[in-house]
């Protein structure tokens, strides 16, 4: 019975050893993987830095790309806005230079018809002066430039017409 009893302790022993070893084995899988998961968590980490960092530095470009096109875009506006008050100004003076045609055409018409009655060679001249005139301005209306020059003109063809009535009216 002794040696039963000694048999049994020995066997109490070794699975009390073997239990040991299988606790000093899961303690050291229980360290490699903690030390995994922290590996894996220092990595994970620096690889967000990394992210973060290069989100950051789009970010700032793409904050200096939306300036920009602001800067533009305000440009763009003033622009704009100077071209439609030019335009309109255009109208305008086209609106003005095409009532000045019609006055000049009017007058070329009454003009033509006290010719047609009358044989003077004066007359026909000076027909003929506000035709080439009328021709003159009606050509320059497109011309924003010239709009002192058409004024002196026109002045001008006025003075030539007063002349003329005071020459028919001397001559009736």
């Amino acid at each position: 019975m002794a040696k039963s009893a000694s048999l049994q302790h020995i066997s109490e022993t070794d699975k009390k050893g073997q239990e040991m070893e299988a606790a000093k084995d899961q303690v050291a899988r229980k360290r490699m993987n903690d030390r995994a998961y922290r590996e894996r968590c220092k990595k994970k980490k620096m690889e967000t830095e990394r992210n973060v960092e290069l989100l950051s530095k789009e970010n700032d470009r793409l904050k200096g790309e939306n300036a920009t096109f602001k800067a533009e875009a305000v440009r763009t506006g003033k622009t704009l806005q100077s071209q439609e008050q030019e335009m309109k100004q255009l109208r305008k003076t086209i609106g003005l230079l095409k009532q000045r045609h019609d006055k000049q055409n009017t007058l070329v018409e009454v003009l033509s018809e006290r010719l047609a009655g009358a044989k003077d060679g004066d007359l026909q001249r000076e027909n003929t002066q506000l035709k080439s005139s009328l021709a003159l301005l009606w050509s320059q209306v497109n011309d924003r430039n010239n709009l002192d020059k058409l004024q002196l003109q026109e002045k001008n063809a006025q003075l030539e017409h007063e002349k003329s009535l005071f020459g028919v009216c001397q001559v009736a």
